[in-house]
């Protein structure tokens, strides 16, 4: 199924209906007074959310959703029907704005949430509501309001406790894989993952967090090149950073490293202000112990000068991944207490 996290759509609440002009007609009754009932009111526009629905694919190719109008009122005091409400189901996450302003009219984080964008409009008040002892026969009613109209935009993003940024072939589906029980295309050429991945991940206490894995940053990529940072909005909701790179050379792992974090910075450098870990990937690759650990120490020097202490996995073969699971579970217990105010909120790595 095609993955659509951005979509633009009018939606519109029903019109109330008409409120009625009638009096009575009724046998052995020659002067029956006014009964014109009211008009019903028009549905409302309602979003929802759903654990189930994944992407705004439904909102892409369908451009205007409308709720229904309000009945007529008819003679006897019949109210006229009340207008269906029309429920949009989206996707956790997904946050809703006006086309032309871009300004958030909601955001929408927790499964289940409900929001009433427009209500309907009101039904239109019968003849028989206007009777007063000054004006018995009141020949006139209330034209319903009408509905209400407006073009939104819809983005998705994704919501994770952990965002995994790096390089394309860093690992990162595969790094996903062994966290979590997701399963991902792993394959060993750039950008396999063309769409976020989100996993759930349990730690030795069964509790859960989740990680979302994103497609590969390059260089160039503010600027449209490879899949260029679309979806660099399905980590702005993270609340952990973990930037993976694939180990090389210190020269490479710098390079690597600052290409990603330079990306991010002209994207929103609000990112980066967000908790991270660095951790360096694929260390199978390097033969011999003595120049692991030589290429270790360099890498070591270079982001220990940036205050961060990297942890070194080989997703491939789980080297490194209960002492990963293990960080990223203190991690998010201490992200956890800093929203509770149980601990300073501080943005060390």
């Amino acid at each position: 199924m095609k993955f659509v996290d951005n979509a633009v759509i009018t939606i519109i609440s029903g019109n109330g209906g008409k409120g009625a002009v009638s009096f009575r007609r009724e046998k052995f009754i020659p002067k029956g007074g006014p009964d014109g009932g009211d008009g019903g009111d028009g549905g409302d526009v309602i979003f929802k959310t759903s654990h189930n629905v994944t992407s705004l694919l439904d909102f892409r190719y369908k451009p205007k959703f409308a709720a229904g109008n309000g009945g007529n009122g008819q003679g006897n005091n019949k109210k006229g029907k009340n207008g269906k409400d029309i429920v949009l189901n989206v996707p956790v996450g997904t946050a809703i704005a006006d086309y032309d302003s871009n300004e958030v009219i909601a955001d929408l984080t927790k499964d289940g949430e409900k929001i009433r964008i427009f209500r309907g409009g009101k039904g239109g008040k019968g003849n028989a509501f206007f009777k007063s002892s000054v004006n018995r026969r009141p020949r006139f009613s209330q034209p319903g309001t009408q509905g209400q109209a407006k073009k939104i935009r819809l983005v998705l993003k994704s919501l994770g406790d952990i965002g995994i940024i790096g390089l394309p072939n860093a690992g990162k589906s595969t790094l996903i894989s062994k966290l979590s029980r997701s399963h991902p295309e792993i394959a060993p050429y750039p950008f396999t993952t063309k769409i976020p991945n989100l996993g759930v991940c349990y730690d030795d206490s069964d509790k859960t967090y989740t990680i979302v894995d994103i497609p590969g940053i390059i260089k160039g990529a503010a600027e449209g090149s490879g899949l260029g940072l679309r979806f660099l909005t399905h980590v702005e909701r993270s609340n952990i950073l973990l930037h993976l790179i694939e180990i090389g050379d210190i020269a490479e792992v710098e390079n690597r490293y600052e290409t990603v974090i330079n990306e991010i910075n002209k994207f929103n450098k609000e990112i980066l202000k967000k908790t991270q870990i660095v951790v360096i990937n694929k260390i199978d690759l390097i033969p011999g112990l003595k120049e692991l650990s030589k290429i270790m120490d360099g890498i070591n020097n270079f982001l220990n000068k940036k205050d961060i202490r990297p942890l070194f996995i080989s997703a491939s073969e789980n080297t490194g991944i209960d002492a990963l699971k293990n960080s990223l579970s203190i991690l998010v217990g201490e992200w956890d207490r800093k929203k509770k105010g149980l601990i300073p909120n501080n943005n060390n790595n």
